[in-house]
């Protein structure tokens, strides 16, 4: 873990590069990057979607070009990668219904889009976001 600011409550942070390219792909889609990728401009909006009500429920999504990965955000790759597997679209993954939703549409979305995340982005599927403090 690495401490974001003196005194504030630690994350898991990870550098993005350390993920793999279908993960930075999608970790892209969801923080609203330009890019001249056509798949991922079109569905900007409905991922900007899933972004707002992450921050409403209180998780973290970095600005675009940020080279690190927060907890809330591996927690929303893993959502996501288990909504895209069959057990996943009768899974509650917050208890803000409509966030769920959400992640089982652009879990979908990214399924049409021939985008399978990996089933090593799983094993954050259990993890809630922590603050640690020292």
């Amino acid at each position: 873990m690495a401490r974001i600011a003196q005194g504030s409550p630690r994350r898991t942070v990870m550098a993005l590069k350390r993920r793999s390219f279908t993960e930075q792909r999608v970790i892209r889609m969801l923080r609203g990057d330009q890019t001249d990728d056509r798949a991922l401009f079109l569905y900007e909006e409905q991922f900007g979607r899933l972004r707002d009500l992450a921050h409403r429920a209180g998780m973290r999504v970095n600005p675009p070009g940020t080279a690190w990965l927060g907890s809330d955000e591996l927690l929303v790759l893993a959502w996501l990668a288990q909504a895209q597997r069959v057990l996943g679209y009768t899974k509650s993954f917050h208890r803000d219904a409509t966030l769920t939703l959400t992640v089982v549409h652009c879990a979908g979305t990214l399924n049409a889009l021939g985008i399978q995340l990996p089933p090593l982005t799983l094993q954050h599927a259990s993890a809630q976001p922590s603050e640690e403090t020292e």
